[in-house]
């Protein structure tokens, strides 16, 4: 959430958790399994999904790949969530899931064959991406892979203008080569590193949503916005609705003209 003046408008990180709708990352199940391409996901590897969510690319790394795969989120329901998610998909002697926070991972140091971190590194809640970034490293073997992907400044903005979109996004992009000097800072050597901007790979957030031509990164229906905004305007006020209204067209322009994006960056320790 960020401020307003004197009121609290709730950023996109709010609206989707509000909404209780499951997306995935820009890049959807693609991306994912580009990781584990360029990964070699096999059953021989334990891979840590650092703030895994709901559990859904924990489990589809399992299901994919066969790899042994600890998920580890703060919110509790999340977790809850997870852990019968793969119950359901008969993936728990795979997939495991624990509470813990992603800048004091709760294991020791060279545990895990590949620590992966999809779009939750620059989350301003944590307000820390280092401290993720090396506890990533921490926590991976010696010749472990460190996987992030995140949102990435691709042109020069004012800094009023990327501190504003940081708040009403809930994350921090960098551009790339400060996301590299972080992993590089850390102790890892970047290896790969790929474009994964466009609305088309927003729009993999929901692979079976019909998008909008004239709006095309709005991922909620028409009833689940019906749904949603009476929660919204109870929580925030009614000036709130507008606030998101204007940072979903402003958001779009940027996407458009080729300011924003979405980089995956393989790095090893």
């Amino acid at each position: 959430m960020y401020k307003l003046k004197t009121k609290t408008i709730p950023s996109v990180e709010d609206v989707i958790e509000m909404s209780g709708v499951e997306t995935l990352h820009p890049g959807g199940f693609d991306l994912s399994k580009r990781i584990g391409e360029l990964v070699k996901f096999n059953p021989s590897l334990h891979v840590l999904d650092v703030s895994s969510g709901k559990g859904t690319f924990a489990c589809y790394y399992a299901q994919e790949f066969g790899c042994r795969v600890t998920g580890i989120d703060i919110n509790k329901e999340f977790i809850e969530i997870s852990i019968e998610k793969a119950k359901k998909r008969n993936l728990s002697s795979l997939v495991d899931f624990k509470i813990g926070d992603s800048t004091k991972l709760p294991f020791p140091d060279n545990s895990f064959d590949v620590v992966v971190n999809e779009c939750a590194v620059g989350l301003t809640v944590i307000n820390n991406p280092q401290k993720v970034i090396n506890e990533m490293y921490r926590v991976a073997k010696p010749n472990g892979i460190i996987v992030i992907h995140e949102s990435i400044w691709l042109k020069e903005m004012p800094q009023g203008v990327k501190d504003r979109m940081s708040m009403k996004a809930g994350t921090t992009p960098q551009t790339v080569e400060e996301w590299s000097k972080m992993l590089t800072k850390a102790g890892a050597w970047v290896k790969t590193v790929e474009d994964w901007s466009g609305i088309k790979n927003i729009q993999k957030m929901r692979p079976n949503h019909k998008w909008n031509n004239k709006r095309p990164h709005d991922f909620l229906t028409f009833p689940e916005k019906l749904s949603l905004l009476p929660k919204v305007a109870f929580k925030y006020g009614i000036s709130a609705l507008k606030e998101i209204n204007n940072y979903q067209a402003e958001a779009l322009k940027y996407f458009k003209e080729g300011y924003y994006g979405y980089v995956l960056i393989v790095s090893k320790k």
